[in-house]
């Protein structure tokens, strides 16, 4: 059964998204300064992959947020469930 809810409801669960964007932000603002200071290549790489992984990581909490959020399960069916769409993810 599933619920309606299409959006992140929860005040806490913004918060929480609105500030691991503003640390994404940071990450993109510090690679554009990397480039303009003319670091290495590989320095800049390690950082955009840090920068990836954050994109991921967040991606895959907004998705674990919106399956508990707005399908009907037990929460064992949920947890494996997320667990299976991170690795898709």
């Amino acid at each position: 059964m599933k619920k309606t809810q299409n959006y992140i409801v929860d005040e806490e669960t913004q918060k929480y998204f609105i500030k691991r964007f503003n640390i994404i932000i940071g990450q993109i603002n510090g690679l554009s300064k990397m480039i303009q200071d003319k670091r290495s290549y590989e320095e800049v790489l390690i950082q955009l992959s840090a920068l990836t992984n954050s994109l991921k990581t967040v991606g895959q909490n907004i998705l674990a947020d919106y399956i508990k959020n707005n399908f009907m399960y037990e929460d064992k069916d949920v947890d494996e469930i997320i667990k299976l769409m991170n690795k898709l993810v």
